[in-house]
């Protein structure tokens, strides 16, 4: 299968709008260059709401309130082009190790796992998801958070001799 070079263009720009939501997302960021103002969001899956992206970014869960701790790893985006490439269905797999404050205030650690299907849109200013649907797999933990390599060393009763 060979690729035209307006293809190729249009599938790193969908993988950089990946790269850039996830750096944004942990960094507490701004997403407007992600998302439209219009775009849906749907959490069903894991027990949360439907809302817009005006919505989900006053909220707890985009600014940190909830869920202070967050890292997002993105992989494996299926890219499927429909309507002469002016949009596009993307399914990404996502890991997302987070963390929030148990009720003693300590950091409680925890993932999930799960999948993406979002819907792009090619604006005048490039690439844009309109719709977003997570599909939730699994969530682990909880975790204690350890201080660094030195500390899951000693929570397994081993030391680090340099």
């Amino acid at each position: 299968m060979t690729l035209s070079i307006e293809e190729i263009s249009d599938r790193l720009e969908i993988q950089d709008i990946y790269t850039r939501y996830v750096h944004a997302a942990d960094d507490r960021e701004s997403l407007d260059d992600i998302f439209l103002p219009n775009t849906t969001f749907d959490w069903t899956s894991a027990g949360g709401g439907k809302m817009t992206y005006e919505e989900a970014k006053a909220g707890p869960v985009f600014t940190g309130k909830l869920i202070p701790w967050s890292f997002h790893i993105y992989t494996n985006a299926r890219i499927n082009f429909l309507e002469d490439r002016q949009k596009a269905v993307v399914k990404v797999k996502a890991v997302n190790p987070s963390g929030l404050e148990n009720t003693q205030g300590e950091p409680l650690m925890f993932q999930t796992h799960g999948t993406y299907t979002d819907q792009l849109e090619k604006t005048v200013d490039g690439w844009r998801i309109t719709n977003r649907i997570w599909h939730e797999f699994t969530i682990v933990g909880p975790f204690q958070k350890v201080n660094g390599i030195p500390g899951i060393l000693e929570s397994a009763g081993k030391a680090y001799n340099s």
